[in-house]
C-alpha cells in the first residue's frame, strides 16, 4: 500500500467567522498533509443552464487517521477535491478511502 501513496496533498478544513451583515464568511485553513493515491472514479454529465456540465469523482486513499475532519477539502496541484465520504474499507485502521468530487474553479 505504501508504495502507491505517491501524491502529496493538503487537507483543509472550514473556519467560519461572522461578517458585518449578520452572515458568516468561510475560509479554508490547512489541517494537515498526507501522501495519497488518487484514482478517477466516475464522470457524469448533466445539463446546467443549457450547457453540459461534467462532475468528476475520485477515490483517494490515504493512511488511516483517527480524527479525519467531517468536512474537508483536498488540494492537489491545481485540483480542489471536496470530500463526500470517508471510510475504513476493511476496519483494520490502515487506510482511509475518501470519495471526492472535483470542485470547479
Amino acid at each position: 500500500m505504501i508504495g502507491n501513496l505517491r501524491t502529496r496533498l493538503g487537507i483543509y478544513i472550514p473556519q467560519t467567522t461572522p461578517d458585518e451583515f449578520g452572515g458568516v464568511e468561510t475560509t479554508w485553513i490547512l489541517y494537515g498533509a498526507a501522501w495519497a493515491h488518487i484514482k478517477p472514479n466516475t464522470a457524469t454529465e448533466r445539463a446546467e443552464n443549457g450547457r453540459a456540465a461534467i462532475t468528476k469523482t475520485y477515490l483517494v486513499t490515504i493512511r488511516w487517521q483517527r480524527d479525519f475532519p467531517e468536512r474537508a477539502r483536498l488540494l492537489c496541484d491545481e485540483r480542489t477535491l471536496r470530500v463526500l465520504t470517508a471510510s475504513d474499507p476493511d476496519l483494520r485502521r490502515e487506510r482511509l478511502h475518501l470519495i471526492c468530487e472535483e470542485e470547479e474553479q
